[in-house]
């Protein structure tokens, strides 16, 4: 499914303004035929005779709203406005490797849709909801997160939210108290948002933060030396005993 974009001032456009009601119907009319079939705005002859049951074709043509051509009438400024059918059919394949990517790493099952009606189209949206939900820090709310992710993909790429939401998950700023919830985090868009400014530590917590990195140091001091002691051991284990001619000989110069 896509979707035709209106400008909320589009009933009082100079152009839109004098048109009857009829006229008006008919210009959403064929924005919608020209989206849903990915025309680029062109509207054959046959689909003019279906639509324009009240012969309202002339008053869009004097608006210069439709353009006649060979065969039809063209959409004015369509691609300016709307989505072109490239745009779309390289969106369309963005999602499909990026769905191929997943099943792949994920071996995922696609199973028969239930219902007739059901599109591979939406079972790819709801393989992306999936690796959303797998990255996702907080796991509440499956079914309303799933029905704000598919509202979020309308208008902004699967992946970008896909991505957003692991920065939000790798943050670390973010704590577990004060992480949102996935359907809050979608419907606000979070996936635009900068880093978590830091966090602010009490002192107490400071001074815990501190003996846990001296700890830690610690512990990676100790590591280190045992290393050092293990490949000198190993050093000396491989070495090979002098002759005993020159044992003799470094003995007697030593007692000189």
């Amino acid at each position: 499914m896509t979707w035709i974009k209106l400008d909320d001032t589009l009933p009082n456009n100079p152009k839109i303004l004098p048109l009857s009601d009829k006229a008006f119907r008919l210009y959403i009319e064929g924005l919608c035929y020209a989206n849903q079939y990915l025309t680029d705005g062109f509207l054959a002859q046959a689909v003019i005779n279906r639509l324009d049951n009240g012969n309202a074709l002339e008053e869009l043509i004097v608006a210069t709203l439709w353009l006649q051509t060979e065969g039809g009438i063209q959409i004015h400024d369509y691609c300016e406005h709307q989505t072109s059918r490239k745009v779309v059919e390289e969106k369309r394949e963005a999602v499909r490797n990026r769905v191929t990517r997943y099943r792949e790493k994920s071996n995922a099952v696609v199973t028969t849709p239930e219902t007739e009606t059901e599109t591979e189209t939406e079972t790819d949206k709801r393989l992306l909801f999936d690796e959303f939900w797998k990255i996702y820090p907080l796991k509440i709310g499956k079914g309303k997160a799933q029905t704000a992710f598919m509202k979020a993909i309308r208008t902004t790429d699967a992946d970008i939210i896909i991505k957003g939401a692991q920065r939000y998950k790798s943050d670390p700023n973010r704590t577990k108290t004060y992480t949102a919830h996935p359907t809050t985090w979608l419907n606000a868009h979070r996936w635009l948002d900068e880093p978590l400014p830091p966090k602010a530590f009490s002192v107490d917590e400071k001074k815990e933060k501190e003996l846990q990195e001296a700890r830690i140091k610690s512990e990676r001091e100790k590591e280190e030396a045992a290393q050092w002691f293990r490949e000198q051991e190993e050093q000396r284990l491989r070495a090979v005993p002098p002759p005993a001619e020159l044992r003799e000989l470094l003995r007697k110069s030593f007692t000189k």
